[in-house]
């Protein structure tokens, strides 16, 4: 089978993986910030925001480094995942004891604490990991379907006992934490079909990936400051009640990115491997990605902003209402991820780690004088604005630089077609929402989008002729 065709394939079980794990997630997030309310929620959100700050110690960039190393040189796998998964379970044990000391001296009411003390238990299932880049290297993410989706079904039905029988908190954040586990634990015991770690440390190459890590650990410190920074502000500068308006639009948007998610999964490791043969593909591969994550991008951001209202509303019920504003603005914030998913996997697939790095200091820097500034003024809104500042200038510049240092190709004229396109639609749902349901309109919406692009020659002849490899060949 050809690489366009692997690619594709495992794209599509990551599609299916996906949607359906976000649809079992729709259902657990509906039944959880229901049966809370507003301020328990917040409480949940804030207990998985602080943990998530220590995240990074048990992986500290190994995580992408293994998948690059393992692209170029699959017969390294096996070593590459045993000294991989020794280092992480020693830094999840470290981040455990860490989280548990951090919150034991803040001032805190006990609830809180106990609630982030059940929830860092989730940091020791990172050490296992590792084994995943099995799935993601051999392209067979089919596997990855049946985890996901197992660990998702029992979170489901241990969600539904608990409203049943009326439990507290502290137990919905426990069973978070065991579906976490039983999804890694499924990666671990199949990844032996594929390849048998070698556990013996070899310390050479503890330090090379070690060294070659540090960079994207640097970065992953600064994205997670920037991407809940906000949670652990406004539970600071405001009330639970405010953290649970804003964290119900934030999940909403948030599972949206699993749709580029999709993509990058599969493409990282083919571009790690055709940047380092120098095929002149690894262009190309970018920019067919970049058309499609920014065009998709805008387009949701344009539709669920006319919906959010009755997204709100439909989701949580009236309780929410004020989540409303905050998921307007969040879905424009979102929409720029499609993009920085893409230059993040760019910058390391080249070895650019160091760049990223730079970029994303500087990106938790600006969240935080942005969320200082706005939270106490706007609360949840305010720390939206925040989010979406920060993410659009870190798409601007990374636009540019790898234009100017990698690609040599100027992708900015590749965004006006679809600029247009969603002014075009904006427009129409402007004027017809008075005289139609928005539901309707907005199926409309979406194929007139695709149309313009498709009339007004954005879709090249070199996309069609993609198409045509992708599709096989009918005998006779």
């Amino acid at each position: 089978m050809s690489t366009v065709k692997r690619v594709v394939k495992n794209s599509g079980f990551l599609l299916i993986n996906s949607i359906a794990t976000k649809i079992i997630s729709f259902f657990i997030l509906l039944y959880v910030a229901r049966y809370l309310g507003p301020a328990d929620y917040g409480k949940y959100s804030f207990a998985f925001a602080f943990i998530y700050f220590f995240s990074f110690i048990p992986d500290l960039g190994i995580h992408q480094i293994l998948v690059r190393e393992a692209a170029k040189d699959e017969k390294a796998m096996d070593k590459l995942i045993g000294n991989a998964t020794v280092v992480k379970s020693f830094l999840s044990v470290l981040a455990f004891l860490l989280c548990c000391l951090t919150i034991s001296i803040t001032d805190y009411p006990l609830s809180t604490k106990n609630a982030v003390y059940a929830a860092s238990l989730g940091l020791l299932a990172i050490s296992l990991n590792g084994f995943g880049i099995v799935y993601e290297v051999k392209l067979r993410m089919d596997y990855s379907v049946i985890f996901s989706v197992t660990g998702r079904l029992f979170f489901l039905i241990s969600i539904l006992y608990l409203i049943q029988h009326n439990l507290d908190l502290n137990l919905f954040i426990i069973v978070t934490v065991v579906a976490d586990f039983t999804h890694n634990i499924l990666m671990t015991v199949f990844s032996r079909r594929f390849v048998k770690p070698k556990f013996k440390i070899e310390y050479g190459l503890v330090k090379k990936i070690l060294l070659e890590a540090l960079p994207i650990a640097v970065s992953t410190v600064f994205f997670m400051i920037y991407f809940r920074i906000d949670t652990v502000m406004l539970s600071f500068l405001t009330n639970d009640t405010d953290v649970g308006f804003y964290t119900a639009a934030y999940r909403l948007t948030e599972a949206l990115t699993f749709i580029p998610s999709v993509l990058m999964v599969s493409i990282y490791p083919v571009m790690s491997k055709y940047f380092n043969e120098k095929n002149k593909a690894f262009n190309y591969i970018y920019t067919i990605s970049f058309k499609l994550l920014f065009a998709s991008g805008l387009l949701l951001a344009t539709v669920i902003t006319f919906l959010s209202e009755n997204i709100i509303l439909g989701i949580y019920g009236f309780e929410y209402y004020d989540s409303i504003a905050a998921l307007q603005v969040l879905i424009w914030a979102t929409s720029f991820m499609f993009v920085n998913q893409l230059l993040s996997s760019t910058y390391i697939a080249s070895g650019n780690q160091n760049v990223m790095a730079k970029i994303s200091a500087f990106a938790a820097l600006l969240n935080i004088g942005l969320n200082l500034a706005l939270i106490p003024l706007y609360s949840y809104t305010g720390a939206s604005i925040a989010t979406l500042i920060t993410e659009f200038l870190v798409m601007v510049y990374g636009i540019h630089w790898i234009d100017k240092k990698i690609v040599h190709k100027n992708l900015y004229k590749e965004i006006i077609s679809p600029l247009i396109g969603v002014c075009i639609i904006s427009i129409f749902m402007l004027i017809s929402r008075s005289y139609a349901n928005i539901a309707p309109l907005s199926i409309i919406s979406i194929l007139m989008f695709t149309a313009i692009l498709y009339n007004i020659g954005w879709v090249g002849s070199e996309d069609i002729a993609l198409f045509k490899k992708i599709l096989p060949k009918r005998d006779g």
